[in-house]
């Protein structure tokens, strides 16, 4: 099954969708902000199990540790740099159009706003096959 890296500042959130995710068979590993998110990628990137997938939040930490907006475009960046085939989707609270457009050229598959976990679920084995 898939491995994911799911990356969320919000612990209650970012629990809830792994347990979401790990009760439908994947594998998730987690961190809480920008740097740790880098950091677990770049751990798993030159291994066996590399991450299949990665789950952003928008608005987290930067790699400063500071609260920013889109910060999650940041680490995605970075993870393309590694792996420009990563396929990922950019997790946020709010519909924002502009964003959206930004993350997907920056290399994001798709944009998803978080609380409707089943549907994260269905984008991400329709992404897969």
């Amino acid at each position: 099954m898939a491995k994911l890296l799911l990356v969320d500042d919000e612990a209650l959130v970012r629990r809830s969708m792994q347990k979401t995710l790990l009760r439908r068979g994947f594998t998730v590993e987690t961190a809480s902000n920008c740097s740790e998110g880098l950091a677990t990628f770049e751990a798993s990137h030159n291994t066996a199990s590399p991450f299949d997938m990665a789950l952003l939040d928008l608005n987290m930490p930067n790699f400063d540790g500071i609260p920013a907006h889109a910060a999650g475009l940041d680490l995605l960046t970075k993870l393309r740099e590694i792996n420009p085939e990563l396929i990922a989707i950019v997790l946020t609270a709010y519909d924002e159009v502009d964003t959206a457009k930004d993350a997907v050229q920056r290399g994001a598959r798709s944009y998803f706003v978080k609380g409707r976990e089943q549907g994260l679920v269905n984008l991400i084995n329709e992404i897969l096959g």
